[in-house]
């Protein structure tokens, strides 16, 4: 199949579309204007068919390039963050931009038309566990705000029959493929740097690798699966686990601190206030606090029944980041 990809120049994105090119598939990759990475391209290159239109996905005549001559298409692009000053941003990339290219995509009777949410779109959820029947959430920061009113559009257009399928990654884990680092792994930077912690109980959430979550969009790109909805949640790591992960992976001692949730929560929302004022990235904030101390666990079971998968344990892939880290030469 040939397949247009949204977002394919990312962090999850560079995965995905490598493992598509694995499984032989053609690949067609919107880049941003100005984009510019030789060596994941080149890499790309050495594994498959892959061509790269430059283009906004704010604008429609630019999706439409991009969509010409595809089967199917891959939608991953996204503002990730929690700064206030970009939260129009994220309403006209992620909310807006999303629902035009689904429109576009069903125009052109693309199948599948794959749309990566978030976990974020569906928490809290009304009970203990979050399924793929879950409801779109409410979302309290602009970014969960946005991915739930993508995931509506696109559960009217399921509702229609159109072979939209959503996909709700969790915490994604594990090295770059030459690609800046994930957001999570950003976040643990400050901890390895510092080699500080909270100690939380009770805390914990929801991760996965990041070859798992590529592996799974790659096993959705078959034609007449219909309207689907799946979780990559992965496993629940305890938050001391993670920072043990780290600590294997980074050779690095981290002292622990005891902090309760409430006090976890607060620091949270003051990143969130002082990230209005000075850009501070999108690695912790109070809706990262709230997914961790909430530690709501999902059931995948659908997804891995469905795909043929097994997720690999988070905890190697954390540890494989900070070793990739630690073995990196100096800039």
């Amino acid at each position: 199949m040939k397949i247009a990809v949204t977002g394919g120049t990312g962090y999850l994105g560079a995965h995905v579309v490598r493992s598509l090119l694995d499984a032989g598939h053609q690949v067609k990759l919107l880049a941003e204007p100005g984009w510019d990475n030789p060596e994941l391209l080149e890499r790309l290159h050495e594994l498959g068919s892959v061509s790269v239109t430059h283009g906004d996905i704010r604008e429609a005549a630019d999706v439409e390039v991009l969509l010409d001559g595809c089967d199917a298409m891959l939608h991953a692009a996204g503002v990730v963050g929690t700064d206030d000053r970009r939260s129009q941003l994220m309403w006209d990339v992620n909310a807006y931009g999303t629902e035009r290219i689904l429109r576009l995509a069903r125009a052109r009777r693309l199948d599948p038309i794959v749309l990566v949410s978030s976990y974020s779109a569906l928490f809290p959820p009304p009970g203990s566990v979050i399924t793929a029947d879950s409801p779109t959430a409410a979302g309290k920061s602009a970014y969960a705000q946005t991915k739930a009113y993508a995931d509506r559009i696109a559960r009217v257009m399921q509702d229609d029959g159109v072979p939209v399928v959503i996909t709700y990654p969790s915490s994604i884990v594990g090295p770059a493929f030459h690609t800046l680092a994930g957001v999570t792994e950003q976040g643990w930077a400050t901890i390895v740097d510092r080699r500080i912690a909270p100690r939380l109980r009770g805390a914990g959430m929801m991760m996965i690798d990041v070859r798992d979550v590529a592996d799974a969009h790659t096993a959705l790109m078959q034609p007449g699966r219909g309207p689907k909805r799946y979780l990559c949640g992965g496993t629940m790591l305890g938050f001391d686990e993670m920072i043990a992960s780290l600590e294997v992976g980074s050779g690095r001692r981290i002292t622990r601190i005891p902090m309760s949730p409430k006090v976890f929560r607060a620091l949270g929302r003051l990143s969130d206030v002082i990230g209005a004022v000075v850009p501070i990235g999108a690695a912790f904030s109070h809706e990262a606090a709230q997914l961790i101390t909430a530690a709501i666990p999902t059931d995948d079971q659908q997804t891995l029944d469905d795909l043929g998968l097994t997720w690999r344990d988070p905890r190697d892939a954390i540890i494989a980041t900070f070793r990739s880290v630690a073995a990196a030469p100096p800039t």
